[in-house]
């Protein structure tokens, strides 16, 4: 969803798999930080739920870069980590950047996709709630019914709003890579500066935002992204003098 860190290296303790032909690794420290981030809920079953959703989340977000990457002939691999994850591949014959741009949204919309699917098996269920459909209210019944509707707020959540969020210009985020490319591509000089500084400024909002809402781990990390941007723009900056 996010790569604010490179690749975290290997362990022993790396869970391994493929899926759609692409290999798949996932670090240790995505399950930490997912149950550190879900450490707020009260329950422990809960919280194994939304790691879970967190997991397929960010792997069908990935997902989305790697399929983009790989019907363009360039072999993807997906990192799962700490800080969310990334799906990595070597350009080749035929790069352009408008694929560089298609593959960076193509992640976003992926999770646009699951929530979709998600929001639509939630009406559904509702509606059939709402007729007294006898299937529904087995579904939604006691505790059973509670963690069905606590998961599917949460693929809801994750899919959406997280995905909103990774769609500003902040680098390196998809936004802040589609916001590169396209500052890159209408002055190659100095378009990289103007996205870092465009990146300092979303970020640096995002972060008053989230603190305002009282929201601290959302404001660190994207202060974090602002600061990232503004070594990222001075490095640049001594480059272009």
């Amino acid at each position: 969803m996010m790569q604010l860190l490179g690749d975290p290296g290997t362990t022993q303790y790396d869970l391994r798999f493929s899926i759609l032909g692409i290999p798949v690794r996932v670090h240790p420290m995505f399950w930490l930080i997912g149950l550190l981030l879900g450490s707020g809920t009260p329950e422990l079953l809960d919280v194994a739920i939304w790691v879970g959703c967190l997991f397929v989340s960010i792997l069908v977000h990935e997902l989305g870069h790697a399929l983009v990457a790989k019907s363009y002939g360039w072999p993807p691999d997906i990192v799962l980590h700490g800080f969310g994850g990334f799906a990595r591949y070597s350009p080749g014959f035929g790069y352009t950047r408008k694929r560089a741009i298609w593959i960076s949204f193509a992640g976003p919309l992926a999770g646009f996709g699951l929530f979709a699917i998600v929001y639509g098996a939630d009406l559904w269920i509702r509606a059939g709630l709402a007729d007294g459909q006898p299937w529904a209210i087995k579904l939604l019944t006691g505790d059973t019914g509670n963690r069905i509707l606590f998961a599917i707020l949460q693929l809801e959540y994750i899919n959406l709003v997280w995905g909103l969020f990774n769609l500003l210009p902040v680098f390196p985020l998809d936004g802040g890579r589609i916001c590169f490319e396209l500052c890159d591509g209408r002055n190659s000089r100095s378009g990289q500066i103007r996205a870092y500084q465009i990146g300092i400024i979303a970020a640096g909002l995002a972060a008053l935002y989230f603190a305002n809402l009282e929201m601290y781990l959302a404001a660190l990390m994207f202060g974090s992204l602002a600061y990232q941007n503004y070594q990222f723009y001075t490095h640049a900056k001594r480059g272009y003098q």
